[in-house]
């Protein structure tokens, strides 16, 4: 089979696999996301609040309930999925109704959080941006796990790009591609945060220095970067502009190092 083919296949197998947790990967950040996509996607506070509960908690009973189909003491025991659903909305809309009762509205984001912390995702549209089609196509669960599985799977074909671009065999660029997929940055890259972009943004970011250096397609290559620092720069600046210092100083030490 030709490489493009394994490739596919590779992502392919990975996104299939993915079925296994729709749901119950979400971290204390990613309702903050989700809720901004929301927003920009036409809902208001309240909407955007009861979505990214439901799905938050959704989440939680998930994992309630797998934890409890493994364990070979409580495996017969009710359901708890039910409960954990329910006093985990309770919880969230207390907080949530608490803090627009007090006059948090402003921004974006449903207010999970105090206002101070809540203006750093505030900071970080890149992420919220990339959800929107996904979440107005498919709705929240499925959009998330959806936009999760497109970041890892382009994560894992840019690591192969690279290696490529670097002239590794084809073998070892697969080997790469797999090793992207199933080690922690593949488990990262599906979490629904601005970590998995991040990688995937640095990847690209990384194809276009070796586009540059190694296939002397300098155009190409510069284009790539910079579109991926631009990017990267709406995720998380704190990281596009350390990337961008580093490539930077990286090509300033080639440059001299060539004129030598």
């Amino acid at each position: 089979m030709r490489p493009r083919t394994w490739v596919l296949l590779l992502t392919a197998v990975f996104a299939a696999l993915q079925l296994a947790n729709v749901t119950g990967r979400a971290t204390p950040d990613s309702k903050n996301y989700v809720s901004y996509a929301l927003t920009l996607s036409g809902a208001d506070k309240r909407e955007a609040a009861a979505a990214t509960i439901d799905w938050v908690c959704a989440g939680r009973a998930s994992i309630a309930h797998r934890a409890q189909n493994v364990d070979v003491v409580r495996f017969h025991a009710p359901d708890p999925a039910p409960r954990v659903l329910a006093e985990c909305r309770e919880q969230e809309w207390r907080q949530v109704e608490a803090r627009l009762a007090a006059g948090q509205s402003g921004g974006r984001t449903v207010p999970f959080m105090p206002e101070r912390f809540m203006r750093i995702f505030e900071a970080r549209p890149g992420y919220p941006v990339f959800l929107v089609p996904f979440v107005t196509l498919f709705g929240v669960t499925w959009g998330v796990w959806a936009a999760s599985v497109v970041v890892a799977c382009a994560g894992g074909v840019l690591a192969f790009l690279v290696l490529r671009a670097l002239s590794v065999p084809v073998p070892l660029a697969l080997t790469g591609q797999a090793l992207f997929l199933v080690l922690p940055c593949g488990t990262t890259a599906m979490r629904p945060m601005t970590e998995g972009l991040l990688l995937a943004l640095t990847l690209a970011a990384l194809w276009g220095c070796a586009l540059v250096l190694e296939e002397r397609r300098i155009r190409a290559g510069v284009a790539v970067v910079a579109v991926a620092l631009a990017a990267l720069f709406t995720v998380k600046h704190s990281q596009a502009l350390f990337l961008g210092l580093c490539l930077a100083a990286a090509g300033a030490v080639l440059a001299v190092r060539r004129r030598w």
